[in-house]
């Protein structure tokens, strides 16, 4: 166990609050176990969060939730909310997502909104592209009173660049456009899960056609677990 780690647990033994970058540390490496059976059977909630910036660890926060429920690969239920971020939206975030203080005002606070979004999840399984990012919005957002996420959490992102590391480009607009797949609200976080939605059973009918049978699979060849753990310290 690293020293942060050993710190984080210390702290936590002894009732104290550990410092963000020792939960973040202890928090990343953490994944709940994957549910067996058939890629196809599984439930899944595809979701995106938007912030007021790239480096939750330095203190951006949560401003969207959007997420689409899969029941057999087909989209069943939809979730969205805006979230007060308790903080400014600088300039270039609102360029880049559009949602000004002026949208959040109102809107429920971070704890709340992912409590509601725990509520709609159950405990399905997550996937997000660039889940290292997501994973670690929400590890921060839980270091200042969200509830914790226990379900697993898994990445289109990694998925395709085991599937095709020849390619260069894994970005979102880059595989939805190899795939014909409309990004119909590009940057709202609905829009981002479902065009995500599409692609992870894109993605997925190409797993299953080499071979792989189930989720352990996936990330057993992916190697997703240890690459999302080492990429979540970065952000």
């Amino acid at each position: 166990m690293s020293g942060l780690l050993q710190r984080a647990a210390r702290a936590l033994r002894n009732g104290l609050k550990p410092s963000a970058q020792e939960f973040l540390r202890a928090r990343a490496h953490f994944h709940a176990p994957l549910p067996p059976g058939p890629l196809a059977s599984q439930s899944y909630v595809v979701f995106d969060l938007e912030a007021t910036g790239l480096k939750p660890s330095r203190g951006d926060a949560l401003l969207a939730i959007g997420a689409v429920k899969l029941r057999g690969l087909e989209p069943v239920a939809r979730f969205e909310t805006l979230v007060d971020p308790g903080r400014p939206i600088p300039p270039e975030g609102v360029a880049y997502h559009g949602i000004t203080e002026e949208r959040v005002r109102g809107a429920p606070p971070a704890r709340e909104a992912i409590a509601a979004f725990l509520d709609f999840a159950g405990e399905d399984v997550l996937v997000a592209h660039n889940a290292a990012f997501d994973r670690t919005l929400l590890f921060m957002e839980e270091h200042r009173g969200a509830p914790a996420v226990p379900n697993p959490v898994l990445c289109s992102l990694l998925t395709s660049r085991w599937l095709d590391p020849q390619e260069a480009d894994h970005s979102l607009d880059g595989l939805c456009g190899r795939a014909g797949i409309v990004i119909a609200r590009r940057h709202a976080a609905l829009g981002d899960a479902e065009a995500t939605a599409a692609l992870w059973v894109h993605l997925l009918a190409r797993a299953a056609a080499r071979g792989v049978e189930d989720l352990h699979e996936l990330v057993r060849r992916s190697r997703m677990t240890a690459q999302i753990a080492e990429t979540a310290e970065h952000f």
